[in-house]
């Protein structure tokens, strides 16, 4: 078996290459648009921002603005994480875009590292508290610092020994019902599955019913309590 697989553009039967470990090397062409699927670098993180405040207009991360949505993302792309960033683009925009791996303090230790530009966030736009998303957010960050050490790497990422977890996934609203979404998470897990994963994990809002019907219709389950179910989700590769 080699280390390259195929990936199939669905309309159009070309077959192209892609890595399953490293950048991934694919770009793949809709028969009917150019839309290009690439590793998202650094210099994207702007336009990450872009897309994940005008899809999440109303989470706590947005609302910091959006110069803390891209610190965000710069700490899941260059952290201490085993993460793939994915973004389809069309005429060099961003449309959308999908981070997965597995993240070791995804959200501590992006709270730890901008502690004092999170603080003076808060401090000169005081009306946050007010808003309970917001809210929340805060008291989930501060549990996560509480019982969170240092990020360490796992001696052996080769052997992976949990999911494969999809941190965040969004196409801006006006690109969405294009199919972005699903050829995002199509290639994500195509480079899940090369890398030894068998299992793909998420977290969705229970009550985000839109994004609940996107995975169950890309054969996710929902794991949990049936009654309580938190929003935690599953598919197997």
């Amino acid at each position: 078996m080699t280390s390259r697989n195929r990936c199939q553009d669905v309309r159009s039967n070309e077959a192209l290459p892609i890595t399953t470990k490293g950048p991934i090397e694919c770009l793949e062409r809709l028969a009917d648009e150019d839309i290009s699927m690439r590793d998202i670098h650094v210099q994207d993180l702007l336009s990450v921002a872009r897309v994940h405040s005008a899809a999440f207009s109303g989470s706590a991360v947005t609302l910091l603005g959006i110069e803390a949505v891209r610190r965000y993302y710069e700490w899941q792309l260059t952290g201490p994480h085993q993460a793939v960033a994915l973004g389809a683009f069309l005429d060099g925009e961003l449309l959308g875009f999908c981070f997965g791996g597995v993240f070791r303090g995804a959200y501590s230790g992006y709270i730890r590292k901008h502690r004092w530009f999170l603080t003076w966030r808060v401090v000169t736009h005081p009306w946050f508290a007010t808003n309970s998303a917001f809210r929340d957010a805060v008291m989930l960050g501060l549990r996560a610092l509480k019982r969170s050490g240092s990020p360490r790497i796992a001696a052996s990422p080769d052997i992976p020994e949990k999911g494969f977890g999809i941190l965040a996934i969004a196409v801006h609203p006006d690109h969405q019902g294009r199919g972005v979404g699903q050829r995002l998470m199509k290639h994500i897990e195509i480079v899940a599955s090369g890398r030894g994963f068998r299992k793909l994990t998420l977290t969705v809002r229970p009550d985000n019913q839109k994004a609940v019907r996107f995975y169950e219709k890309l054969a996710w389950q929902r794991t949990g309590n049936s009654s309580g179910w938190a929003g935690n989700m599953t598919k197997r590769l």
